[in-house]
């Protein structure tokens, strides 16, 4: 999942009033007897591997009814089989590494590949994260999908610090995902209830692919596709 252009953030539960927020739901995938076969940088990480995948399928997808097998003998691959559909985005989403940080200030530097990675000091990862989901939000300019985001007990301490710190200064807190810039909003108060709603040009696939990411955790490896079979269409 590419992360959209354009994306702000809405921090404060007063920046909500006046909007109506319903949790969306995802509408089952179509077709039937997909899978993908996936295998794992480190073999002895491929228990937590498929744990990650498993969680971000059934986050977006929670009606799938999934196979998990390891078809060789170094148990370094996963397959993943079920009798529904999934698209192009979906297995994009599964593989991608998935590291959500909060930062202060948008400092950056090219590394040694000649990736842009941020620099700024972390306010918060997704181990901070309690729940993320897809929501609905609607006010007088229409209805727009947005990813709602609710921090654990010692995230949102560590929020609530850090936008006082920052809090009418020219200092944004900027939040990255895998090394992308998603938005660099100012801090206009302290945010105290560890709440979050992240909104721009989102689909409700793609707000539910971010929050399947996001919700399930940074992969602790990289995973790479060897097949994949979306309904009876071999790729």
């Amino acid at each position: 999942m590419k992360a959209p252009k354009i994306i702000t953030i809405c921090m404060a539960a007063a920046l909500l009033s006046g909007c109506n927020v319903e949790t969306p739901v995802s509408e089952p995938p179509k077709g039937y007897d997909s899978s993908i076969t996936l295998q794992a940088e480190v073999s002895t990480l491929i228990t937590d591997c498929t744990q990650v995948v498993e969680s971000r399928l059934k986050s977006e997808y929670p009606q799938l009814d999934l196979n998990v097998t390891y078809p060789d003998a170094e148990t370094s691959v996963i397959a993943f089989n079920c009798p529904e559909n999934w698209n192009d985005t979906t297995l994009e989403t599964l593989c991608r590494y998935g590291e959500l940080t909060f930062r202060k200030g948008t400092d950056a530097e090219v590394n040694s590949e000649g990736v842009t990675v941020p620099t700024g000091e972390i306010v918060l990862r997704n181990t901070d994260i309690d729940d993320a989901e897809a929501i609905l939000m609607s006010d007088v300019s229409g209805e727009t999908y947005a990813v709602s985001v609710i921090l654990c007990d010692s995230g949102r301490d560590k929020f609530a610090a850090a936008t006082e710190e920052l809090a009418g200064t020219s200092t944004p807190i900027a939040i990255w995902f895998d090394d992308e810039l998603i938005s660099a909003p100012a801090v206009s108060t302290a945010i105290t209830d560890g709440k979050a709603v992240i909104t721009g040009d989102f689909t409700l696939d793609s707000a539910s692919e971010l929050a399947a990411a996001i919700d399930s955790g940074a992969l602790p490896c990289g995973l790479d596709i060897i097949e994949f079979k979306i309904g009876d269409d071999d790729k």
